[in-house]
Formats: structure tokens, sequence, C-alpha cells
């Protein structure tokens, strides 16, 4: 089953959204995209950062509006084969197909694997942590996407 541009539901694109509008003014500005990269531990130029902007940003104000932000979302999540495996794998870990990974989903995931050996509970709280964007205590796509692709390892 491909995924494909259009498939990319609203909620995904609202809750992508949210990460990226920071200051909750209804635009994401390159600084903001900056931030969160950071925040997701990787490293983006401010000419880089400023490219996905330009090229999402029909009416050249500056900031990208929710109506251009599908655009923005498509830039930033990459190659749709590349981008393939990695849904694959956030499916894999979302039992419940809700759309989000909670710590008792990562437990149930780290519990049938053998690598870990020490406190599974602490290794599935620890990923959550690590991929909790916005410390809502679950994980969304956007969040997974974010920092498998940009965190710097």
């Amino acid at each position: 089953h491909k995924v494909s541009m259009a498939e990319v539901k609203e909620t995904e694109l609202e809750v992508a959204f949210k990460l990226f509008d920071q200051d909750k003014d209804g635009l994401v500005t390159t600084e903001e995209l900056k931030m969160l990269i950071e925040k997701v531990g990787g490293c983006m130029s401010e000419g880089e950062a400023r490219g996905m902007i330009r090229q999402a940003n029909k009416d050249r104000s500056g900031g990208i509006d929710y109506s251009e932000f599908r655009k923005l979302w498509a830039i930033v999540r990459g190659e749709e084969e590349d981008e393939l495996e990695i849904r694959e794998e956030f499916r894999r870990l979302d039992l419940d197909k809700n759309g989000f990974i909670t710590k008792e989903e990562m437990l149930a995931v780290i519990s049938d694997c053998d690598y870990f050996v020490s406190d599974k509970l602490v290794e599935a709280q620890k990923c959550i942590a690590d991929l909790d964007v916005d410390q809502d205590g679950q994980v969304s796509y956007p969040e997974f996407i974010l920092v498998w692709k940009y965190r710097k390892q």
C-alpha cells in the first residue's frame, strides 16, 4: 500500500503544523523551522531553512500559513521512497494505529525484542522521551520523522 502525497492525512498535517508554529501565530517562519530542527537534535543553516520556506511560500510573505504548509511538509519529509521505510517503522511501533506511539506501545515492542536486556521500561521511556518533541507523552509521526531525518547521529 503506497502512501501518496494526497494521502497525508489532515490530522498529520495539523499535528505537524502545531510543532512548527511555535509561537502559535498561524505562520511558520525560517526561525521556527531552524528552532524545530535544533529541538530534535539537528542543525539547519539559515540558508537551508530560508530555501525550504521560499519553496513553499506562494504569496512571498516570508511565513508559511496553513494553506501553504502541505508543500513545506512535503519538502521537509523529502523523497517519497526514503520516507516509506520511515512510515513503515512508525506503523510497526504504532500498535493501535491511532497515529501516535505511546510509552506502552514502545514497551510492548521493546519487550518482544531480545536486544534490550536492561530495564525495558526505562528503555521505553527513554525512546519516547528522545522522540517526543512537544513533550505530550506520546510520539506523533511528524515528531518521529523529524528526529529520524534531522537528528545528528
